[in-house]
């Protein structure tokens, strides 16, 4: 089954809705438009929800799926706790049925031949999923293509604690709230270990995804952003980091402020503690 009504769908509206929104409809059915071709040589489904392009070698239903339990209800949650400003251009979110097939168009499509194990967000807003593995990365993502309009200058040790977090989330009552994760046993190995290194070196060191370092340090993101959604203070630490991003490039005197009276090194003995509290899978 193959949703193409959407296509006509969406040049309709374009047609009749107004001002931003208008040009982000308008856009997305001439992104679609360039990208039918393909989709049909290989027999995609696909369909706009704009600001995004969903298409995949499923069946229709299940992309149907995919839009309305995933993509939309994330964003609408994600947007209502953070996101001030909206994508203003279309985001293609290209989801495979099977590992094969992510890999194989990757490369055809784009040359890429070396692709991360469950998904990816290429600079020029397209993803490329592969959702047999769940979608969980989507959810991760997402959030990326989200921040990307509301918070351009982000450093990635905060995009990717943020994204990492809802890796594994639920969504209820419009909300979104990041759980305990498969990360979790290597940050609670380095944490008794003692080869964990401080949160302000991991803020601070502009090498994010260093290869002797990088699952380490997603995984103490990632956990830093749980330890403050747990504390009610992580929709307060984005809106001041972003805020003051001028003042504050890289976000540690944002957290120092949201923390303020607790200084950082006592800060820190907690949420180490507490790591060591957690349990995944939980029970």
């Amino acid at each position: 089954m193959r949703i193409a009504g959407y296509l006509v769908a969406a040049l309709l509206t374009a047609g009749t809705a107004c001002g931003a929104e208008s040009q982000v409809q308008a856009r997305c059915a001439a992104k679609l438009a360039e990208w039918k071709t393909r989709f049909d040589e290989e027999h995609f489904s696909y369909l706009v929800a704009a600001p995004f392009i969903l298409a995949g070698d499923g069946t229709g239903g299940q992309l149907i799926g995919y839009r309305d339990r995933t993509v939309m209800a994330a964003a609408k949650a994600l947007k209502s706790t953070y996101f001030r400003t909206d994508p203003s251009e279309p985001v293609v979110i290209l989801l495979f049925k099977s590992g094969e097939s992510y890999r194989r168009l990757a490369k055809k499509w784009f040359n890429d031949d070396d692709v991360p194990h469950f998904g990816f967000f290429r600079s020029d807003n397209v993803m490329l999923m592969d959702v047999s593995t769940g979608t969980g990365t989507l959810v991760h993502e997402l959030t990326h293509a989200l921040i990307k309009p509301d918070f351009p200058e982000v450093p990635s040790w905060f995009n990717e604690g943020l994204a990492s977090l809802y890796e594994q989330c639920t969504m209820s009552g419009g909300g979104i709230r990041g759980l305990a994760n498969w990360r979790l046993p290597a940050l609670q190995r380095a944490v008794k270990d003692g080869k964990l290194r401080p949160l302000e070196q991991m803020i601070t060191d502009p090498r994010f995804y260093r290869e002797d370092l990088v699952g380490l340090n997603y995984a103490q993101a990632r956990y830093l952003m749980l330890y403050l959604q747990e504390k009610g203070l992580l929709r307060k630490y984005y809106v001041g980091f972003r805020d003051h991003k001028g003042e504050d490039s890289i976000g540690l005197e944002a957290l120092r402020q949201i923390i303020a009276p607790q200084d950082l090194p006592s800060f820190e003995k907690e949420w180490r503690a507490w790591v060591l509290t957690l349990r995944f899978p939980e029970g």
